[in-house]
């Protein structure tokens, strides 16, 4: 967990701007509102950029002036704004103009409801399945080419639907502070904290199996005990106690208009604190407490 209300390393500067020209634009931004202390600027001599001033300053001190000039409450404006320019805001925003033509493609292509066809990181299995049936080759062809397709179309669907709710995460609170760039393990700061968000399919084949045919409303009744399952049963090579903040599928087949009811229902000031245990593989069971967000997509 990382926190910077008081002050920023550089290595949490990285994660947050994500490249040397997001530092830069952050920095200039910076200096229109308060002189950056150590931030000098150069003229340029020749051709059309004659007489224009650039900053002088390498990439490999960039970061420690972002660190020496670090004040929470303007750089969360700035950083904000500066979101707001990103291709991945864009695409939020557009996101129920561009559902709309996904949907209808999805509805011509007669798939019915969208559903996964295998999980990731199934599709041998899945092949194998296939042709163990008792049918026709290019039966069999088909219906591996129609899987693949179905499978390509719903990661659309969902890069889609993600930038939306990212989208909506951000616009909803102003203690919210999104990463220009990111990478795994902070994708947001609420109110100071990092959170990495995580996106899940399912409350897991675990919750399902404990809850049987009633899984879907304990889901939704207890947001709370999902999170536990999905901490408790991550796995292992990408394991983390961190604070995240979870989104998960309860229903695939969401409209983007249900999902703006949710999230506007949804308090993101006031995390969940969770207690789980994990069995590690060489440590054994260890256990932890996290605090989280959850948002349970359903219809």
């Amino acid at each position: 967990m990382e926190y910077i209300k008081g002050k920023l390393s550089e290595d949490v500067a990285k994660k947050m701007l994500g490249s040397y020209a997001n530092a830069l634009s952050y920095l200039l931004k910076l200096n229109e509102i308060n002189l950056v202390k150590g931030l000098n600027f150069k003229i340029i001599g020749r051709g059309k950029n004659k007489g224009v001033s650039v900053p002088d300053i390498s990439p490999s001190d960039i970061l420690k002036l972002v660190v020496n000039n670090w004040n929470y409450d303007i750089s969360k404006k700035i950083i904000r704004g500066l979101f707001k320019e990103t291709e991945k805001y864009s695409s939020g925003k557009e996101a129920n103009n561009v559902m709309d033509v996904l949907i209808k493609e999805w509805e011509s292509l007669k798939f019915g409801g969208i559903q996964w066809p295998f999980s990731q990181g199934d599709f041998d299995g899945f092949v194998q399945r296939i042709n163990a049936e008792n049918a026709d080759g290019f039966v069999k062809d088909e219906k591996v080419k129609v899987a693949a397709v179905k499978y390509r179309r719903i990661k659309e669907i969902n890069t889609v639907r993600n930038d939306f709710i990212e989208t909506l995460i951000f616009e909803k609170n102003e203690n919210i502070l999104p990463t220009l760039n990111h990478r795994r393990g902070v994708d947001f700061f609420i109110d100071g904290v990092s959170f990495d968000q995580k996106v899940a399919k399912s409350p897991t084949n675990q919750f399902k199996a404990k809850f049987k045919d009633h899984w879907r409303e304990q889901a939704i009744k207890n947001p709370a005990l999902v999170a536990e399952y999905l901490y408790k049963y991550q796995d292992e090579g990408r394991f983390g106690a961190d604070p995240r903040l979870l989104v998960v599928y309860i229903d695939e087949d969401i409209s983007i208009q249900r999902i703006r009811e949710i999230i506007n229902s949804t308090d993101l000031n006031k995390p969940l604190e969770i207690n789980f245990s994990f069995k590690h593989k060489t440590q054994g069971e260890k256990n932890y407490k996290v605090s989280c967000f959850v948002i349970l997509l359903h219809n």
